[in-house]
């Protein structure tokens, strides 16, 4: 991994960062489901999810697939687990989609970072949401959802265009402080479509059993994401250059 010289990769042009998370995710699930299946893949999902019920598990003293190091690692690995083939194409082509150019931003060592500390907050806000139920978090939709929240403190200049482009200079603008951000008409139009669009999918998908509380996560990933921005971000934003 190299740093922001390192943003025009000739396989896809895709930062490597990004390459490597979407080789680790296919590559666990075709290890899963094609090697372990069945029992062993259950036993697996249970090892590397985040739920709840690890915990209360563990506290009670009945065990838990994995045991306490599953307890330390699950906040983080769970993003790795999308639980269907279609879910996984879904969720990695959003994250190249939204991921690269944070990824040409914020360098390697600065990405990783941010998406271990964006999933570390979505396990927290999935506990909080879930409370003691028995479900389990899987796929990156939430990080996918801070990526996007990030790329927009940046990205404004070229809206939605900007965020989803695979070249291109969009990285590097300087960024718009969070007070900024309200004032910015293309800003706004883009949040707006953003939540838009959730309450489609919400509408959408209601039949089909969507659980609420994921639409709900998705929408507080975008906010994770754009508090997260600068605690990350290598590049002056507009009011320190202007100063």
């Amino acid at each position: 991994m190299q740093g922001d010289n390192d943003n025009h990769e000739p396989m896809f042009n895709l930062p490597r960062v990004i390459l490597v998370f979407i080789l680790l995710s296919a590559g666990i699930f075709i290890g899963r489901t094609w090697y372990l299946g069945g029992d062993g893949a259950a036993t697996f999902l249970l090892t590397f999810c985040f739920t709840p019920m690890r915990y209360q598990y563990l506290v009670s003293g009945a065990g838990f697939p994995g045991g306490w190091p599953a307890g330390l690692w699950s906040p983080f690995t769970y993003v790795f687990l999308s639980p269907t083939l279609q879910s996984l194409i879904f969720d990695l082509l959003w994250l190249t989609a939204f991921g690269t150019a944070v990824a040409r931003r914020f360098g390697p060592w600065r990405f990783v970072g941010f998406t271990a500390t964006a999933s570390a907050a979505g396990a927290g806000l999935f506990w909080l949401l879930a409370g003691n139920g028995e479900t389990v978090l899987l796929g990156p939709n939430f990080v996918v959802a801070a990526l996007l929240g990030a790329a927009i403190r940046f990205v404004y200049a070229a809206g939605l265009g900007g965020i989803m482009t695979l070249g291109g200079d969009a990285w590097r603008q300087p960024a718009l402080g969070i007070v900024e951000m309200w004032s910015n008409v293309r800003v706004l139009q883009l949040l707006g479509f953003i939540f838009a669009a959730n309450a489609l999918f919400a509408i959408l998908y209601a039949s089909s059993g969507l659980d609420g509380r994921a639409l709900l996560q998705n929408a507080l990933g975008y906010v994770v994401g754009i508090l997260l921005f600068s605690l990350f971000d290598p590049r002056p934003a507009i009011a320190d250059r202007a100063g």
